[in-house]
């Protein structure tokens, strides 16, 4: 019997998703870009009104860091030790992106490609990013995200 409720309610619950109009889409795809903006820009207060109050991410490294940690990532500080080591990041993009819409809370899958110096020589590092949106106040904020390194492609030839 338990299997069957079990697929009883996983059938529930996503015949709830739905695809999202497209107003919502362009929201959700704005909010997903600012969130990775402010990070490449080390906008500590942008990144901080778009984080849900009770923000928890997964790392590339498969770390589970809570808010007040991953703001911390986006110091001045974080930033200076980031050049130090050689690293500039530049810019960064938002693409691929697949929305579902579970009424007030949303998942955005993408692709985050970013453009970054590396010890002066320009590079580009992709991520496979998971958002989950909450709407709050009638204003998306993030309320997890997970992100995994995508493998480079293989050199041609």
């Amino acid at each position: 019997m338990k299997p069957l409720l079990a697929i009883a309610l996983g059938l529930a619950f996503a015949s709830s998703a739905r695809a999202a109009d497209p107003q919502t889409e362009k929201e959700l795809t704005a909010v997903a870009q600012a969130v990775v903006d402010a990070q490449i820009r080390f906008d500590l207060k942008a990144l901080d009104a778009l984080l849900a109050p009770d923000y928890v991410e997964v790392s590339p490294v498969g770390d589970v860091d809570e808010r007040a940690e991953v703001l911390s990532f986006y110091t001045p500080e974080a930033r200076a030790q980031m050049l130090a080591a050689g690293m500039e990041p530049l810019s960064n993009k938002i693409e691929e992106a697949r929305i579902r819409v579970y009424g007030d809370q949303a998942t955005v899958i993408a692709k985050d490609t970013a453009e970054l110096k590396v010890n002066g020589v320009a590079e580009q590092r992709a991520m496979r990013m998971l958002f989950h949106f909450r709407k709050l106040g009638g204003k998306w904020l993030l309320q997890t995200m997970q992100a995994t390194w995508l493998r480079p492609a293989p050199p041609a030839g």
